[in-house]
C-alpha cells in the first residue's frame, strides 16, 4: 500500500540536487535572516534539514505536507498537516523549495476528487500536472521579488499542454536558472522521469526583465557546480516570448533559435495533411502478412516507423478494403484527413525518442502518426530529404517537444527556408536514390548519403560549423542528451 506521497509521485531527492538547490536559492536571496522560507511537499524533509545546515533559523521555516504519516522534519519549525493547493497565502512568502509531486490528471485520483477547486483556481494555466499546479501556487504565495527554486519534470518546457502555463511564468516572473537535471536522477526510486531544476523570482508591480536566463543541458552527473562549458547558455528571456508556443530551448545556439523567432515561415505552409485513421482496437482491424502473401482486398497500412524505418520500408500492416464499413458500427473508429487517402506522401515517426521519416506509397491508409503531403508532389522527395536530416530531428526533438510523442503539428512548426534550384535538385536526386536502394535491400546502409543531406541542409538553413556539432552531438545519442 503506498503512502499519499507515492501515490501523488513524490520521490525523495537526492541529496547532492538538494545542496545545490539550497545553495542557488540562498544565492538569489538578499540576506539569511528574517527570511520565510516553505517547503511545501516536505516528504522525508531533506530540503529543511538542509536549510537548516546551511544556517538557517528553524524560526524562519515553514513545511507543509498531506501525509499524516509524515513527521515533521525539525520540532522547532513551523510544519502544518495541510494541502497545499489549497491554502490561502498569498505574498507571504520570501522564498520556496522543493520537489512537488509529478502526477498528471489522468494519474492521480486528486484531479477528480477536487475538480471544481483544481479548475477554479488554476483552470487558467492549465491542469495538467500536480507539479505545474505547485509552481503556480508557490508563486501566488511569494512576496513580489520573492525566489523559487523547484525540482520538476522537463514536461513543461515544450509541450504543447503547458503553454498557458509558460505564458504564465514569462509574465510573472523572471527567470533566473533552468538546469536539465541527470537522466537517472530517480531511477533509485524506480522513477523514470526526465527533470529540471528551475529557480525564478517573482516579479513585483511594474518591473520589467532585463536579466539573462542562466540555462544549462542535460547533465551526466550531479556536477552541477561544474558543468561543462558547452553545456552553459545565457539567453534574454524574451528570445522565449518569440518561441513559438512559448517553447523554453535550453542551450539551443542562436543561429538555430533565430529561424524560430517572430512570425517565420514553417513548414505548416508547404506541407498540409496530418493524422488518418484511429481503429480503437488495431488487433481487431489490422492484419500483419508475414509470409508476403497479401490478398488483394487488403490494402497497405502506415501507422508509425521507427529510425529504422527511415527513407523508406515495406508496410507491416494492412487494413481491408471495406473498412469505410467499421465506421459507423464502431464508436471508437475515427477518420481524419480522408481528403489525402491513398496519396503519395510522407509518413513520420510518432512514438518514441527518435525521429524519422518516409516514404507513404501511393494507395495506402495511415495512422494516427504524422503523414504529410507537399503542395507540388514533384517537392515530395525534397521534403523527404529534408526530414531526414539531422538539423531538422534536432529542431523537432530539443526546440519543438521534448516528450516522446511527435505529432504533425509539431513537426509543421519546424522554419521553412525555401533552398536554391542546385540544393533542392541535390536533396530529391539522393531521396530517390536511397528509396530505390531500399526497396531493392532494406538493410542498405545511407551514412554517405546522409551526410550530404545533413551538409546541404546546414547550408539551407546557413548553421554555423560549432552549431553543427551541437546537433550531431544530440543526434548522436538522444536518449540521453533529451
Amino acid at each position: 500500500m503506498f503512502s499519499p506521497q507515492r501515490t501523488m509521485g513524490q520521490y525523495t531527492t537526492p541529496k547532492e540536487t538538494v545542496h545545490y538547490m539550497t545553495r542557488k536559492l540562498l544565492s538569489e536571496l538578499p540576506t539569511k535572516s528574517n527570511m520565510k522560507i516553505l517547503d511545501p511537499a516536505t516528504g522525508d524533509g531533506i530540503f529543511i534539514h538542509t536549510l537548516l545546515e546551511e544556517g538557517l533559523s528553524a524560526e524562519n521555516l515553514y513545511a507543509f505536507d498531506i501525509d499524516r504519516n509524515t513527521a515533521a522534519p525539525h520540532p522547532e519549525i513551523h510544519f502544518h498537516y495541510a494541502d497545499f493547493l489549497k491554502v490561502d497565502q498569498p505574498g507571504q512568502y520570501d522564498a520556496i523549495i522543493g520537489n512537488p509531486p509529478y502526477k498528471s490528471k489522468r494519474q492521480s485520483p486528486y484531479f477528480s476528487k477536487n475538480r471544481e477547486i483544481i479548475q477554479r483556481d488554476f483552470g487558467k494555466v492549465g491542469i495538467h500536472n500536480l507539479y505545474s499546479l505547485f509552481i503556480h501556487k508557490g508563486i501566488q504565495c511569494l512576496k513580489p521579488g520573492g525566489v523559487m527554486t523547484m525540482i520538476v519534470q522537463d514536461s513543461f518546457l515544450t509541450n504543447i499542454y503547458y503553454k498557458s502555463f509558460r505564458e504564465f511564468l514569462l509574465k510573472e516572473t523572471e527567470i533566473k536558472e533552468i538546469i536539465l537535471a541527470p537522466r537517472r536522477l530517480f531511477h533509485k526510486g524506480k522513477a523514470d522521469v526526465r527533470t529540471a531544476i528551475i529557480t525564478l523570482k517573482k516579479k513585483g508591480t511594474g518591473a520589467v526583465t532585463s536579466s539573462q536566463m542562466r540555462l544549462v543541458d542535460r547533465l551526466n552527473e550531479q556536477n552541477y557546480d561544474h558543468p561543462p562549458a558547452d553545456h552553459i547558455q545565457y539567453l534574454s528571456q524574451q528570445a522565449y516570448e518569440q518561441m513559438p508556443a512559448r517553447n523554453f530551448a535550453i542551450n539551443v545556439p542562436e543561429d538555430i533559435l533565430t529561424h524560430f523567432e517572430g512570425s517565420y515561415r514553417n513548414l505548416g505552409n508547404v506541407l498540409k495533411g496530418g493524422t488518418g485513421i484511429s481503429t480503437g482496437d488495431d488487433r481487431s482491424f489490422l492484419r500483419s502478412f508475414k509470409d508476403g502473401h497479401v490478398p488483394p482486398e487488403w490494402i497497405p497500412f502506415y501507422k508509425n516507423g521507427g529510425r529504422k524505418d527511415a527513407w523508406y520500408y515495406e508496410p507491416k500492416y494492412y487494413i481491408h478494403k471495406n473498412w469505410p464499413d467499421y465506421v459507423e458500427k464502431n464508436t471508437n473508429f475515427t477518420v481524419r484527413n480522408r481528403s489525402y487517402f491513398y496519396q503519395k506522401g510522407i509518413t513520420c515517426s510518432s512514438m518514441g525518442v527518435d525521429f524519422s521519416a518516409a516514404l507513404l506509397p501511393e494507395g495506402s491508409l495511415f495512422g494516427v502518426n504524422a503523414n504529410l503531403f507537399p503542395e507540388q508532389e514533384e517537392d515530395l522527395y525534397y521534403f523527404l530529404s529534408l526530414l531526414n536530416s539531422k538539423l531538422m530531428k534536432y529542431m523537432v526533438r530539443k526546440v519543438l517537444n521534448r516528450t516522446n510523442m511527435i505529432t504533425s503539428g509539431y513537426i509543421k512548426k519546424i522554419p521553412y527556408i525555401e533552398p536554391d534550384p542546385l540544393q533542392k535538385q541535390v536533396m530529391i536526386e539522393i531521396a530517390r536514390s536511397i528509396v530505390e536502394k531500399k526497396k531493392e535491400n532494406p538493410s542498405f546502409q545511407t551514412d554517405e548519403w546522409q551526410s550530404l543531406v545533413d551538409q546541404t541542409v546546414y547550408e539551407i538553413y546557413n548553421i554555423s560549423n560549432s552549431s553543427r556539432s551541437k546537433v550531431h552531438d544530440f543526434c548522436h545519442d538522444i536518449m540521453e542528451k533529451i
